[in-house]
């Protein structure tokens, strides 16, 4: 009889420590993949931001390049309004 409750005891502490061991992993898979989600947050983050720069750099860019034309556009027209009032 004290083998057997000697067995259960062991057995039930066995059981109870593969518990708060199992308890303990899914604790740390938890935090893990609350780690790698606020990190992927964060790159989302980060890439939206290189985005928003991308298309500010892209906006400069038409801008440079479309006002001297614009302006080239404005002087040849008013140089064909003058010379056909000269007519």
């Amino acid at each position: 009889m004290a083998r057997t409750l000697r067995e259960v005891i062991t057995t039930q502490l066995a059981e109870r420590h593969a518990k708060i061991a199992a308890a303990h992993t899914q604790k740390l898979i938890a935090e893990e993949q609350k780690l790698v989600a606020e990190k992927k947050k964060r790159q989302l983050v980060e890439a939206k931001r290189v985005l928003e720069l991308d298309r500010n750099l892209i906006v400069i860019a038409v801008l440079i390049i479309a006002l001297p034309l614009i302006a080239a556009l404005a002087v040849m027209l008013t140089a064909l309004a003058v010379g056909e009032g000269a007519h």
